[in-house]
């Protein structure tokens, strides 16, 4: 519930609990305070309204127990399913929701003397729902991939939302709004009365996926939100029990929250004086379940009349009622005799990795869910076996290219089959271009075929603009000043693939323009290199606060002018003798402004415009091509000798072009040699002007 650091957060034994160091989230609001204060502002009143009602509603209704929940979890990921949260897991919280309401949990003998007498028990059962709204077998849990899951709110809770009036939904997440790493929001809930309560599209539990399962008690604490439980600190001390920490009388009010486990913490001196139990000053019942502490193992009796008031509700907007009734848990699926079913599965896969040289092999993982498949049936194009039945195959891919997969997954209950195209892609073990080399990013076709785009969290990706430029006219640009401030996205910009080898001078030199929004600004830019196409990464160089700030702080839209972009050097001598090297620039937003880099520089110690001399532009088009292609190039002086030629992937000499001749400032258009058709494959267009090199890959298909 509270922002918790993922690495100290207590950690909870299905059946004990042991305490563990948990990090003070200091003057920050978790999010369920957030949520109370925003509705105390608009209505003052309407926590003693609900828990009048729910006293006078626990005396006047003793409607039978036991309550059966049908239950849904929205599993939401952004990483091409690799934060999927497997079944056993999901099952094991249920299984600890269970444990705690009913008070079966082990540590119950960890509840101290004075409190032991106070502690109570819902008879209820949380089910996972075995009928899906439209009446259709179900196992309870729903997965997909939407970038909200990196920084969810209540706004992103329609990717995924069955009828609250029908089921009790939660949704696992990779990351909460307002975390802000390395501290974390573990979990919210929403009140069932008040401002922005009540029971709708948003009413539910929201849990970071490092929070939920078997060991944590996260879910329990927020359930109990839900069913109208505030902290124990929430109204902080007072003289009068019924205002005062969690309007229960017998859960003495704290001042603050805490996460350790003092038994002898008394944060309250002025205890209540009204009905509680206690007749005096007491210590923090710091094991109660809406505590932050970590050794909670109990609910106080009042706290389950107001929990019990909440279900036995018939209010459409308020209660729980409409969830525990015979026809509903028909129309769920969770009547009895409830046990395991066997539905149709939704076919789903994940994979190693996407960028690979030719030769390497990738690990296919079923995915599959709403079922347990028992069979599968795999077929890869370009592949090597191009089919499997395997439940987790690895595939070896010999030749460059885009490549897809596809899986049938299968049960006694039917198959479902998903195909995902486009997703591996096979690079040649031959490097794109030879260094000394340089782009300025002026050429869009380029740009989209031959770099490549990771993004990690949400649709805010790089791209290249006309915006803005160092030189030229273009230059890659990444929208960060539209990403939220808590937003930890990750966006990476790699380059093709380059020859090391070939230049005297082991230097990588790019421009960069990027300014803060504010002093508290956490951007990074991170630069690595890979030897093997993008398989793994090794990091070169951080750039952070002032290494990575080129102008002063601005709070509006950042678009740099001339004098606001800074050259970037970086010696890779070490990897000099590599034949085949990518480069990856790695941003993780902060709250920052935009970023842009332009003039990439392979090779070379003079500056791109000086290396480029009279060379203003240079284009090869249609390209990939099926035939034959044009060659635009734009010189800003007169050229004494200009030469254009055809290499294949070999560097042999295919045709020339233009051998020698002399040209004007000016603009050309050229063909490639109609005599000399190209076959299928890969070749270098290599433009020289007075001794000034560029060159162009073309593809040939």
């Amino acid at each position: 519930m509270t922002k918790l650091s993922k690495v100290l957060f207590a950690l909870f034994a299905i059946g004990a609990v042991s305490a563990s160091a948990q990090t003070n989230r200091g003057g920050n609001w978790c999010k369920f305070d957030e949520k109370i204060q925003a509705a105390l502002a608009i209505d003052p009143y309407f926590l003693d309204q609900f828990y009048q009602q729910a006293k006078q509603h626990a005396a006047n209704n003793k409607k039978a127990s036991p309550y059966i929940i049908p239950v849904v979890v929205h599993n939401i990921t952004h990483d091409g399913g690799q934060g999927y949260v497997s079944k056993s897991t999901i099952e094991g919280a249920i299984d600890r929701l269970n444990i705690d309401f009913n008070r079966l949990n082990s540590d119950t003998v960890n509840t101290r003397s004075l409190f032991k007498p106070l502690a109570g028990s819902i008879d209820i059962e949380f089910r996972l729902a075995h009928k899906d709204p439209n009446g259709d077998c179900t196992e309870g849990i729903v997965r997909l991939e939407d970038p909200s899951s990196a920084n969810f709110s209540d706004g992103n809770k329609g990717v995924s939302y069955w009828d609250s009036k029908k089921y009790f939904n939660i949704w696992l997440v990779d990351q909460i709004n307002g975390s802000n790493p390395p501290s974390y929001i573990a979990g919210y809930a929403q009140f069932p009365y008040g401002p922005g309560g009540g029971i709708n599209s948003t009413y539910g539990v929201v849990v970071d996926d490092s929070f939920f399962g078997p060991n944590d008690r996260t879910l329990t604490h927020e359930i109990g939100h839900c069913f109208g439980l505030l902290h124990t600190f929430q109204s902080g001390c007072g003289s009068n029990c019924s205002s005062s920490g969690d309007f229960m009388c017998d859960t003495p009010p704290a001042q603050t929250d805490t996460y350790g486990c003092n038994t002898s913490q008394n944060s309250c001196s002025n205890d209540a004086n009204g009905p509680d139990p206690f007749g005096g000053n007491v210590v923090d019942q710091i094991e109660n379940y809406m505590s932050y502490d970590a050794c909670q193992n109990m609910f106080s009796l009042e706290q389950v009349a107001t929990m019990t008031s909440t279900l036995n509700s018939t209010s459409t907007t308020q209660g729980l009622d409409q969830l525990n009734t015979t026809t509903n848990h028909n129309l769920t699926g969770v009547n009895n005799p409830y046990g395991p079913v066997i539905c149709t599965p939704v076919a789903d896969f994940t994979y190693s990795r996407d960028l690979i040289c030719e030769g390497a092999s990738v690990t296919y993982t079923d995915q599959s869910w709403n079922a347990t498949p028992t069979s599968w049936s795999w077929t890869f194009t370009g592949g090597t076996p191009g089919s499997s039945t395997q439940q987790n195959p690895s595939i070896t891919y010999n030749t460059a290219g885009v490549y897809g997969a596809t899986l049938q997954s299968t049960t006694t209950a039917g198959t479902g089959s998903i195909t995902k195209n486009s997703i591996i892609t096979v690079s040649s073990l031959t490097a794109d271009y030879t260094s000394p080399f340089s782009d300025g990013l002026e050429n869009t076709t380029s740009f989209n075929n031959e770099w490549f785009i990771e993004n990690g969290n949400d649709n805010t990706n790089w791209s290249n603009t006309n915006a803005t430029a160092a030189s030229g006219a273009r230059c890659a640009r990444l929208l960060n000043y539209t990403t939220s401030s808590s937003n930890t996205d990750v966006d990476a910009l790699i380059t093709p693939s380059y020859n090391l080898s070939t230049s005297t001078n082991k230097t990588l030199r790019f421009k960069v323009a990027y300014c803060n929004r504010s002093a508290s600004n956490t951007d990074k830019l991170f630069l690595y290199y890979s030897l093997n196409c993008g398989q793994t990464w090794s990091l070169k160089t951080p750039y952070v606060n002032a290494s990575l700030t080129t102008a002063p702080t601005q709070s509006s839209y950042f678009t740099p002018n001339a004098s606001q972009w800074v050259e970037k050097s970086v010696d890779f001598s070490s990897i000099g003798s590599n034949t085949n090297v990518r480069f990856k620039f790695e941003f993780t937003a902060g709250g920052g402004n935009n970023i842009y880099i332009d003039d990439i520089n392979v090779g070379s110690a003079v500056g791109i415009d000086e290396l480029n001399g009279n060379i203003a532009q240079f284009d090869v088009y249609p390209n990939p091509t099926s035939s034959s292609a044009k060659i635009a190039f734009t010189l800003s002086g007169n050229v004494a000798n200009l030469s254009i030629q055809v290499k294949n992937s070999l560097g042999q000499l295919v045709t020339r072009v233009i051998n020698g001749q002399s040209f004007s400032a000016g603009k050309y258009t050229l063909n490639i040699d109609e005599e000399r058709k190209l076959s299928r494959g890969i070749y270098f267009i290599e433009f020289v002007a007075d001794g000034v090199a560029k060159t162009q890959k073309l593809i040939v298909q």
